[in-house]
């Protein structure tokens, strides 16, 4: 068995994954600019093929049916309008990374993007229910947070076996075990992922501390509370959840300090079921849920 990476190395290793979400910063800040045009959107769109044909395919998918056809990014965006085009081209852009097929943590292929995408529909309709941060980047959050995880399955899949182990033994947290055995973890890795990529410092914050809100920065704590209570409520779908994932923590003096309440849980839990069989069209079965 080699030594364990150093952290540095690991976040130089995931530049090899295909389709890294380097993009999103840029396209983020246009899209939340009520300032910038369907033109401004169109320019950072353009700069991915994969993006924009992507993009254009649903203005013209079946959902629209009867309209007329686009034949360009413009009309499609247009057509979409800037919600739409928003939760569309950001979950695409991350979803195409977070695709890809990694040994570690017991995944099937597209396990981590399934559920990511529920953590982030869960993160939107917790935020407009709550009340106390923005939807759009609390989407987004849910999206990302898991996004070390995928960086450090890549580079350090023949060290899970030990790390497995160690959790057993210890009766630890996943992320402990690693912490432990690496001297970092998944958060570690994507916090210095999306500081690199020159990610906005609130999302830098939900990667790093989503398993453990009351540790994050005051004015980042409601996001990343947020972030915690979706994870959660996307555990209760087990879509796309590895191994590692019903060994989480769970920060109750954040939830309790938030208003996240078992009730809230079980009044969103439809609407994010809903909600991700529309995205990803699977049949969920939603569990049940212990706080």
């Amino acid at each position: 068995m080699s030594a364990p990476l150093p952290l540095q190395m690991v976040c130089e290793m995931a530049r090899n994954i295909p389709c890294s979400p380097t993009i999103l910063p840029n396209l983020m800040k246009v899209l939340n600019n009520p300032d910038a045009g369907m033109a401004d959107i169109e320019k950072i769109i353009n700069r991915d093929p994969g993006l924009a044909s992507s993009t254009l395919s649903l203005a013209n998918s079946a959902f629209f049916i009867g309209t007329m056809k686009c034949e360009t990014l413009q009309d499609a965006l247009t057509r979409l309008g800037r919600k739409e085009v928003y939760r569309f081209t950001i979950s695409s852009a991350a979803g195409r990374w977070l695709n890809q097929e990694v040994a570690g943590y017991g995944w099937q292929p597209g396990d981590l993007s399934r559920h990511s995408v529920c953590v982030g529909l869960a993160s939107e309709i917790l935020a407009k229910r709550i009340g106390k941060v923005d939807t759009q980047l609390a989407f987004t959050a849910g999206l990302l947070h898991d996004v070390g995880k995928l960086a450090l399955a890549y580079s350090c899949a023949e060290q899970f076996e030990d790390i497995r182990k160690l959790q057993a033994s210890e009766g630890i947290s996943w992320r402990q075990a690693e912490k432990d055995y690496l001297g970092y973890d998944h958060t570690d890795v994507g916090g210095t992922l999306l500081m690199n990529w020159s990610y906005p410092t609130s999302l830098v914050e939900v990667v790093v501390y989503y398993p453990r809100p009351s540790a994050a920065a005051v004015e980042y704590q409601p996001l990343v509370t947020n972030v915690h209570a979706a994870k959660h409520m996307a555990l209760a779908f087990g879509l796309g959840v590895g191994e590692e994932g019903f060994t989480t923590e769970l920060d109750e003096p954040a939830l309790k300090a938030y208003g996240f309440t078992p009730e809230i849980a079980e009044e969103c839990l439809p609407l994010v079921l809903e909600q991700a069989e529309k995205m990803l069209g699977s049949n969920l079965t939603i569990g049940k849920m212990k706080f």
